[in-house]
């Protein structure tokens, strides 16, 4: 009888419940959106209960779905958005909303902290600039606004661990995520009491839980959840890992020279490395704890991308297209922007509809727009945007000589052959596709496959569920001219950062 694995993501802005067979290949899907809670301007929460909920039903409809038996699910993994901040009690109740991690409410203290050199001081251990919502940004945060919270705590997590906590009873975290919290030192992978002095926050070194390699079994689904969810009682529960980290792990990441792209709501840009740089505010990378031992994950991600050309879509080609399905229309877009050569159309967009990735009060723009242009000189502008976007971003891990020879590419992006190739013509690298879908949950079942001994090490797991379905080649030809385009790109960031300054 086959035997299947199942891998929960909760992200930024919903929530799945993956099953895959031991190949890969997605058995069921189901998903969630939950509305986000914004109780002031810059506040972004969502209610616990109603997230665990939500897990509850996907995992519920997945099963229904698969038509498989919970018996033959052997593991489960968990993945999702990195900090932000659950506090829960000792039973797993949430002394208060789940912080998502687009929060911003802790603003002035990432300001305080660095002006006062605490955050310089943090970096020595681990290598962690600050950001608002960071656990070591929201814990003082809160410290200052609502003490009571924190007081009727029992332990700080992050979303999979709350989700975890829920399905076993069992309080923890892992490394990949936790060493992105600024409370752990990444050299020993310990929380350390001298980093919550540095904050000021020493009485909540208590909320820290214990951390546990991705793939350990930490616990098994409780009978009161089994027969919530359907799942079988005493099903194993790994620990799980950070979702850029399973992304990576679910393109076949096993190496310090492959480039991984995901070109989805965010461009997320990264790659695996075994040194730990001293290079405080050098540059913008992040480094974390990777799932690979040994190895740390280096990245660079901004919410700059192919989300921007949805709302393109919705907006301005939709509302033309009554009747005509979403996937008809997106090949309609590509097989028209293949049409269009690129050195014909000189439109620069800059995708910052969500977020920007250079000045943080920076909007999205059109340049150099004229009579001339119509809505397919948009278009194309709105898709080579999103390439740029991709292209700033790997141009800033590229620090200390580092090149890449390939990469592997997922998201919405990857969906687009044409959209693809203006990658990979604009980077000037090979870029392989993968053949898999739903890259987090993939990546948290791996785990859950090592961790039910199905798969011996990471590797194993990649052969036996990673596999890239088209590889594209840079076109010499195009070179010059996304080079050329790319600076008018800078240069249109520039603009920006100048009209906010």
């Amino acid at each position: 009888m086959k035997k299947y694995l199942m891998g929960i993501d909760n992200g930024g802005s919903t929530i799945k419940c993956a099953i895959f067979d031991l190949q890969g290949k997605v058995v069921a899907l189901s998903r969630r959106s939950l509305g986000m809670i914004t109780p002031k301007p810059g506040m972004t929460e969502r209610d616990g209960d109603e997230v665990w909920l939500a897990n509850i039903e996907v995992i519920k409809e997945a099963l229904a779905k698969s038509g498989i038996q919970s018996a033959d699910v052997l593991a489960i993994g968990l993945t999702g958005y990195g900090n932000g901040l659950c506090l829960v009690d000792k039973e797993g109740n949430p002394t208060m909303n789940c912080i998502v991690s687009t929060d911003n409410r802790g603003v002035d203290h990432v300001a305080k902290f660095i002006e006062n050199g605490v955050e310089k001081a943090l970096y020595e251990s681990t290598r962690q600039t600050l950001w608002s919502a960071q656990p070591a940004i929201l814990i003082p945060w809160l410290k200052d606004n609502y003490p009571e919270v924190l007081a009727k705590a029992d332990y700080a997590l992050g979303i999979k661990d709350y989700i975890r906590f829920k399905l076993t009873g069992v309080a923890g975290c892992e490394p990949t995520e936790a060493s992105s919290w600024g409370l752990m030192n990444i050299k020993t992978l310990h929380f350390e009491p001298k980093l919550f002095e540095l904050l000021d926050i020493q009485d909540c070194f208590r909320l820290m839980p214990p951390c546990n390699p991705v793939t350990d079994v930490v616990g098994s689904v409780l009978e009161d959840v089994a027969q919530l969810t359907g799942l079988k009682a005493g099903t194993p529960v790994v620990s799980g890992l950070f979702d850029v980290d399973a992304s990576a792990l679910a393109s076949g990441i096993l190496d310090t020279d492959t480039l991984c792209l995901i070109a989805g709501t965010w461009s997320i840009n990264e790659y695996l490395t075994t040194e730990l740089r001293d290079n405080y505010r050098e540059t913008t990378n992040s480094i974390s704890m990777s799932f690979l031992p040994g190895h740390y994950l280096v990245e660079e991600s901004t919410p700059t991308s192919a989300s921007n050309f949805d709302w393109f879509v919705e907006n301005f080609l939709e509302v033309d297209q009554s009747g005509t399905t979403k996937a008809a229309l997106y090949q309609a877009c590509d097989k028209r922007v293949a049409e269009m050569h690129p050195a014909d159309n000189d439109v620069v967009f800059v995708p910052y509809l969500f977020a920007s990735a250079t000045h943080p009060d920076s909007k999205a723009g059109f340049f150099n727009l004229s009579s001339f242009h119509n809505r397919d000189h948009v278009m194309q502008a709105v898709y080579e945007g999103v390439v740029f976007s991709t292209k700033f971003n790997v141009n800033r891990l590229m620090t200390g000589n580092k090149t890449f020879p390939h990469a592997r590419l997922s998201g919405g992006v990857a969906k687009s052959p044409v959209w693809t190739q203006m990658m990979c013509d604009a980077l000037q690298i090979p870029i392989e596709v993968l053949a898999g879908a739903e890259l987090s949950a993939l990546g948290a079942a791996m785990c859950a496959g090592i961790g039910a001994g199905v798969f011996n090490d990471f590797h194993e797991a990649v052969d036996a569920m990673v596999e890239v379905k088209t590889v594209y080649e840079p076109r010499d030809e195009y070179a010059e001219i996304y080079q050329k385009k790319f600076s008018a790109y800078e240069k249109a960031q520039a603009a920006l950062d100048f009209f906010h300054s």
